[in-house]
């Protein structure tokens, strides 16, 4: 993975900022006092009613000694007088909080919700109906009994706070829910459909009915959601191997080409060292693929020296020696190998002046270009050491500073 130098320079001042950051908290919470009262003695908060008991932890000194202690604290609670009044206040808000969906308790069609603690109080409260069989101590409101006239329930409210308790009753009417039209025909639907059941358990089977109030019904077994998930799953698995093998195709054209670019330098330098000793382009080019062969087993198989011995062939099957170089540039796909089959290739026209020259300045800029491209990964190393760096300072930024801070006594 390839890091700008920027990015890293930015990454680190980011985590180097975090660890002051973290080492000025790390202080101020160490220096930071506790409260006083008007006369000066320290104190420590409660927390307020209903939110619960906490822990301190504190550093008692005692003498030249710190010790270590451990403090509970219970939430503030009421006095009598004021325990009074929360009764009082959470009576006269009960009957809105437990409507639900519900707008009155006059008319009740839906579940009430008749919580456990009313909250940042903490008053507990305990549910009793006298009808348990219409709705239940968490409000669950049972349809089988109700009728459109209403049913009158009592209900009593056990308000709690520690020891201290009060009970409230009242009374609410409860009617059945009231159904869509699509709700009553499928509830009358399985009555029907459970009456049957019932009426013919000595027969071979049931007959389900066909219609409900003038409704026709079509029966038919339940779709199969499996085939869509299969089918999507399927689609989804050919989509991955399709991209999958695109992806395998592209990398290995990137290392095809990564591996030609290092080839290049090589190849054009013994060229021309070839021709410069005398040989003919074509015999020069017959030495390298002859080379190649040769060592093959050892270097493993090189497409720039694969696409040359097809040239080869092509020459011996009486192809154009000029086209053959030019068509050579171009299945290799590089820019330098383009302008190395055309450098050839009008070589070949022109006559062969000269070209010892010019293949003696590719060479010296192929040099050039690999001392670009090492400088080039010598840098890349470089900012990928600087990420380990950054944490090793932050390592020895811990080790040594962390220390003398708990060495310090304020």
């Amino acid at each position: 993975m390839k890091f700008e130098k920027k990015t890293v320079y930015r990454a680190g001042s980011i985590f180097i900022v975090s660890v002051v950051i973290s080492i000025a908290v790390f202080l101020s919470d160490r220096g930071a006092g506790l409260e006083r009262n008007q006369n000066g003695q320290v104190v420590l908060l409660r927390e307020e009613h209903g939110k619960g008991n906490k822990t301190e932890e504190l550093e008692a000194k005692i003498g030249n000694d710190c010790e270590k202690i451990q403090i509970d604290l219970s939430e503030q609670e009421y006095s009598e007088t004021e325990i009074a009044d929360v009764f009082r206040d959470a009576e006269q808000k009960l009957e809105q909080m437990i409507l639900g969906k519900n707008t009155s308790l006059d008319e009740v069609r839906s579940d009430l919700n008749l919580f456990s603690s009313i909250p940042d109080t903490g008053i507990s409260i305990e549910w009793d109906s006298d009808r348990h069989q219409v709705i239940d101590s968490q409000g669950t409101i049972f349809q089988d009994d109700l009728t459109e006239d209403g049913t009158l329930v009592k209900l009593t409210a056990k308000l709690k706070y520690k020891e201290q308790s009060e009970k409230y009753e009242f009374y609410v009417r409860i009617f059945p829910a009231r159904e869509s039209k699509k709700e009553k025909i499928v509830r009358e639907l399985k009555e029907a459909v459970q009456k049957e059941e019932e009426d013919t358990r000595t027969e071979k089977y049931l007959i389900l009915p066909d219609e409900i109030n003038g409704t026709k019904i079509t029966w038919s077994h339940e779709k199969n959601s499996g085939t869509v998930g299969i089918l999507i799953a399927g689609g989804g698995a050919a989509v991955m191997v399709f991209v999958s093998e695109n992806q395998k195709k592209k990398e290995k054209k990137k290392r095809e080409s990564e591996e030609m670019r290092r080839d290049y330098p090589q190849i054009i330098n013994r060229f021309s060292l070839y021709i410069g000793a005398g040989m003919s382009v074509r015999n020069a080019w017959q030495r390298i693929t002859e080379d190649y062969r040769k060592n093959k087993e050892r270097t493993g198989r090189r497409k720039a020296y694969e696409e040359m011995i097809y040239t080869e062939n092509q020459m011996k099957n009486k192809a154009a020696e000029s086209e053959c170089y030019e068509e050579y540039g171009i299945r290799c796909g590089l820019s330098v190998y383009r302008r190395f089959g055309t450098l050839l290739s009008q070589n070949l026209r022109k006559g062969s002046k000269g070209l010892s020259e010019l293949l003696k300045r590719e060479t010296g800029e192929m040099f050039e270009e690999r001392k670009k491209q090492a400088r080039k990964l010598g840098e890349e190393a470089g900012t990928k050491l600087m990420i380990p760096l950054f944490m090793m300072l932050a390592v020895v930024f811990i080790i040594v500073i962390v220390p003398a801070f708990f060495t310090i006594q304020i």
